[in-house]
């Protein structure tokens, strides 16, 4: 097992473009307005491309390049259509029935929408079985720390680990590699690149889809050590290409992926920034709603970040204190614990923190325990984190913003679930992992009830050809 950090050279489309000062590697689904990656690790789904024989792919989990971006006339059409709320449809093309199905072909022909491959996927892998006493989600330090105790206890434990290697975030840094050399060693059984996107039979039984094709999974004890999102704070601009969480920085870093003369601006709580200056990276300046640790360059305590400005990317941002000041990327270093698991264990969802995240709490219906990141608790901070503005994307897959979310409470949908359809918020590719929070926020701000949407399996997309294997059991 390979325990020191990546290859110095970018790994993936994604840190290839971005090496090469590219940021913009794909469009908004309605307003065609330009996309990047802000995880670099495949859950925002903000950097889906067409490749040049025509499949479907995330630039930050392939290294093939894409196709160029072409644009032209649909950045216009995007602004006409940034006027109209996401419902527009409803008294303008319901009518006459029988045309339903052309208008929604015209439409979507109208969308960033990518053609179908014309080619199908390949089927590989076989159905499989298997059981164990405690399933480990997560391979990080925390999981495999997890892990080793059951073990210890004498229990039959499966981890599960959805990226190549184990280690999780340690992987980037490289003040974790000490910790790491100890921890991987002592790995016991588990699975890479497979990903359990969800609990049945009454959590009792969990879907794992890996390399060797789809395993339902009986057990009795589940550990969640998923990890945490980087949290994206609802501010004018956060749609610009060149925003990245501080997890997808520690990963650039690592691949030497940064151009080095660019200037990197953070905004981060005071245990995410000392992560980021552990890395080892210059920053042109730093700012935080709380204390920060001591940095060489300008630095901004107790500010609150108003706005991202540029044209196409990234160029500046607003401070308050602060004013503006100027980047060429701009890193975010705010937690959302992951909490879908939780949910599908029959746990409750709550808000709390600034940014406001979600967090689970209640009882499980069977045996659970949450370790590492994923049971992050939000810091308190002397200021918001970031102003809310009307202008900012609650939802970045179906190019909602705060304003459509506000007049959709407004008009009597506030509940999530009715908010959900109203808007289509929560309704895109990440499945609410970059929106739930501001959702949940907005129906708070109003006076009404906090609540998530019903959280269903899968967890992630998974194409129809990882599902489709053979029906003869392993």
């Amino acid at each position: 097992m390979n325990q020191s950090l990546p290859e110095n050279r970018p790994s993936t489309a994604a840190a290839t473009a971005l090496a090469a000062g590219r940021l913009a590697l794909a469009e908004s689904f309605r307003l065609h307005r330009p996309r990047g990656a802000f995880c670099h690790a495949g859950w925002c789904q903000q950097c889906r491309v067409t490749l040049p024989d025509g499949r479907i792919a995330l630039a930050c989990r392939t290294a093939v390049l894409p196709r160029p971006l072409r644009s032209g006339w649909r950045q216009l059409l995007g602004r006409c259509a940034d006027r109209l709320p996401p419902w527009f449809y409803e008294s303008r093309l319901l009518r006459p029935r029988a045309l339903r199905q052309f208008y929604l072909e015209r439409l979507r022909h109208l969308s960033a929408a990518p053609a179908l491959p014309r080619t199908p996927a390949p089927v590989a892998g076989r159905w499989h079985e298997r059981s164990c006493e405690v399933l480990v989600v997560g391979g990080g330090l925390a999981g495999l720390a997890a892990a080793r105790a059951q073990r210890a206890a004498g229990r039959d434990v499966l981890l599960v680990e959805a990226e190549a290697g184990l280690g999780g975030r340690a992987r980037f840094q490289p003040a974790m590699m000490e910790a790491l050399a100890k921890a991987v060693p002592d790995e016991g059984p588990h699975l890479l690149e497979t990903l359990c996107v969800g609990l049945y039979e009454q959590a009792r039984q969990a879907l794992l889809i890996g390399p060797d094709g789809p395993t339902l999974l009986a057990f009795r004890e589940l550990v969640v050590a998923t990890g945490a999102y980087d949290r994206l704070p609802g501010f004018a601009g956060n749609d610009l290409p060149g925003i990245i969480g501080l997890r997808a920085f520690e990963r650039l870093v690592a691949t030497d992926s940064i151009p080095r003369t660019w200037r990197v601006g953070l905004v981060a709580d005071i245990a995410h920034a000392v992560a980021a200056l552990a890395t080892g990276a210059r920053f042109a300046w730093v700012a935080g709603p709380g204390d920060l640790p001591r940095t060489q360059g300008p630095s901004f305590p107790r500010a609150t970040l108003l706005a991202a400005e540029g044209r196409g990317a990234v160029a500046a941002v607003r401070l308050d204190p602060g004013g503006r000041q100027p980047c060429d990327l701009l890193v975010i270093g705010f937690s959302q614990p992951s909490y879908e698991l939780q949910m599908q264990a029959g746990q409750q969802a709550m808000l709390a923190g600034s940014p406001s995240v979600v967090l689970t709490v209640g009882d499980a219906v069977i045996p659970m325990t949450v370790v590492g990141d994923a049971a992050l608790k939000p810091s308190s901070s002397a200021r918001l984190a970031a102003a809310s503005s009307s202008r900012a994307f609650l939802c970045l897959c179906e190019d909602v913003r705060r304003r459509d979310a506000e007049a959709a409470i407004a008009d009597g949908f506030a509940d999530v679930e009715l908010l959900k359809r109203r808007t289509g918020a929560g309704t895109g590719p990440c499945q609410g992992k970059l929106c739930h929070g501001e959702m949940l926020a907005c129906l708070a701000e109003a006076g009404r009830p906090v609540a998530l949407p019903t959280v269903r399996p899968l967890l992630r997309p998974v194409t129809l050809a990882e599902l489709a294997a053979s029906e003869e059991r392993s």
